[in-house]
């Protein structure tokens, strides 16, 4: 294999130190113009490529941030990673994404790989599997800055962004009482995910104002937020003799699922059935009939997040003194209510 081209090398063909070569790649203005041309002709003539790792560790900094999320086929991810890196990129720092695929496991294996590929920080959102917290406490006391965003823990304390979710769930059932809705069902996620616990609290607190006692088989709680599990979902309930007359859901894409089945069986929304989801995902608007839900502002969040991330990097700020902020979603009144 051919040996890559150093510093080194450039300086000895040009005769000038190494320092010199080091500054003008750097764009240093200690440098004359003439000689940083040439140290950039030479460069580009011998085909030469900065060793990232060695910069690293020189300046104990690699310049680069690692987001995880369950998914990127979700538009709150996907639209928060940019966000992310929209910030990122004017601070000249790189961004490595991994998906955890909702896998704890695959959670504990990324965060590792990322803590030794030397990232300046993490930014992260928990695995539905995730309730135990060791290796973000490990990383931590590492000295790798850690931000919490959108899933998060009470138990670490850090930098963290949210959803105000049980706000947002309130207000969307709300919502549903004022067009007259007495049976909700709200179609929920894992409760080991604080986010899935605000959002059915929320709900809770909804119905009481209204003298509603919540009941335990109006509350459905699924493994995971797909498309197939809501639409199993509304044909299960539609079996029942005391049908539903309006379904919240915890995710858009349950909410899209259960608007395609209750077509196919002939249901009427919103005359028979009001269905409303959480997200404001890029299809919800587009699909017949466009459905209601909570948008979040996830591109900002993930500019939020970033800027949290980064504050903590370049001040080194011990992270207990983050602030957690709560962001409140914005209710998207649409046919399907």
């Amino acid at each position: 294999m051919k040996k890559p081209i150093t510093i080194k090398d450039i300086a000895e063909r040009l005769k000038v130190s190494v320092a010199t070569v080091s500054r003008a790649l750097r764009g240093s203005t200690e440098i004359k113009p003439e000689t940083k041309e040439a140290v950039l002709k030479m460069a580009k003539d011998l085909d030469y490529h900065p060793n990232l790792l060695a910069s690293s560790l020189s300046s104990k900094r690699s310049k680069i941030i690692g987001v995880v999320v369950p998914t990127i086929n979700r538009f709150f991810w996907s639209n928060s990673i940019s966000g992310i890196e929209n910030i990122a990129y004017k601070e000249n720092y790189k961004v490595m994404i991994f998906q955890s695929g909702e896998s704890y496991k695959k959670e504990l294996e990324i965060v590792e790989t990322l803590a030794n590929s030397r990232v300046d920080g993490i930014i992260i959102a928990f695995s539905k599997e995730t309730t135990n917290y060791d290796h973000i406490e490990s990383v931590m006391n590492r000295g790798i800055p850690v931000t919490l965003f959108e899933r998060v823990t009470e138990s670490i304390k850090t930098c963290k962004i949210v959803t105000d979710d049980f706000a947002g769930a309130k207000e969307i059932t709300e919502h549903l009482l004022a067009r007259n809705r007495r049976r909700i069902v709200h179609i929920g996620g894992p409760r080991s995910l604080e986010v899935c616990r605000e959002r059915l609290a929320g709900y809770r607190a909804a119905l009481r104002e209204q003298g509603i006692a919540p009941d335990p088989n109006m509350e459905i709680e699924l493994s995971e937020f797909s498309f197939d599990t809501g639409g199993e979902t509304i044909e299960r309930l539609w079996r029942r003799l005391e049908k539903p007359d309006a379904l919240f859901c915890f995710a858009d894409i349950i909410a899209i699922g259960a608007l395609h089945a209750a077509h196919n069986l002939g249901i009427s929304v919103p005359e028979e059935l009001a269905i409303a989801g959480f997200g404001d995902d890029i299809t919800s608007k587009f699909i017949r009939p466009a459905l209601t839900t909570m948008a979040q502002p996830s591109f900002e969040m993930g500019q939020t997040a970033a800027k949290m991330l980064l504050h903590s990097i370049l001040e080194n700020e011990v992270q207990e003194d983050c602030d957690c902020i709560s962001v409140k979603p914005t209710l998207m009144v649409r046919d399907s209510t």
